[in-house]
């Protein structure tokens, strides 16, 4: 396939993508910016590994930034630290040329990316989770660079 013609279907794919497929798409380009960013690592591609790791970070910002505190409750301040939280360990990635926090956002990604893709698929409702609420990450959570990430309020 062609550059083209793959740019247009992932164009379609997105614009026929809904809400919750689209945060799927999200997580998995920043889960593929993050890979190729560890792989830049490895290779001592400090520059690519600047740049993969900027998309990833963009891309984690903007889910940060479209949390609806008002209307998500518990789960959305949840999810809006845990954004942060990511954020702040992609730092570490440029501060540090670090790839246990690389692995870090990428397991965590991967982890809300899971719910997610339950979510839009109709296997769960976000309206009636099940199971139990969503863990806080808390501030000494951060601190040690530990983190429970459990969404199975929604998954």
């Amino acid at each position: 396939m062609n550059r083209n013609a793959a740019q247009h279907y992932q164009e379609q794919q997105i614009l026929n993508a809904t809400p919750a497929e689209r945060i799927v798409l999200l997580y998995n380009g920043a889960i593929k910016f993050l890979m190729q960013a560890r792989q830049a690592i490895d290779e001592n591609n400090i520059q690519e590994r600047f740049n993969n790791n900027k998309r990833a970070s963009d891309i984690i910002f903007y889910l940060q930034d479209t949390v609806d505190m008002e209307k998500g409750g518990e789960i959305a301040q949840n999810l809006y630290r845990i954004y942060g939280y990511m954020l702040r360990r992609l730092i570490d990635v440029d501060m540090k040329n670090d790839q246990e926090a690389i692995d870090d956002v990428i397991a965590k990604l991967q982890e809300l990316n899971a719910s997610w893709r339950k979510i839009a698929s109709g296997e769960v409702s976000v309206n009636q989770p099940k199971g139990d609420s969503a863990e806080n990450v808390t501030d000494s959570d951060e601190e040690k660079g530990k983190q429970a990430v459990s969404i199975s309020a929604i998954a």
